[in-house]
């Protein structure tokens, strides 16, 4: 089953500048500023998750060199022999 993205009313200010900006490109690209504006912020969404994922990855790494030490560098599989795992 899709899933229909609802669409939402919201009322914004903007500078008079940046409304100049947009009345301009709205008519330059022959869209509705709505929709200029929505892909505006997606382009910025997905800098974000991007931005986001990296700063989880860095993360992560940083976690793994602190922890390294702590296997002495044994594989998983020698580490699950020495604790009797089953997993």
């Amino acid at each position: 089953m899709d899933i229909i993205d609802k669409k939402v009313r919201k009322t914004i200010t903007l500078s008079s500048s940046i409304d100049r900006e947009l009345k301009e490109m709205a008519k330059y690209y022959k869209k509705p500023q709505s929709v200029l504006i929505e892909e505006l912020l997606k382009e910025k969404i997905k800098e974000y998750k991007k931005k986001k994922k990296k700063e989880a990855l860095e993360k992560i790494l940083q976690n793994a060199e602190y922890f390294a030490g702590t296997t002495k560098n044994k594989t998983f599989q020698e580490l699950k022999g020495e604790r009797g795992s089953e997993y």
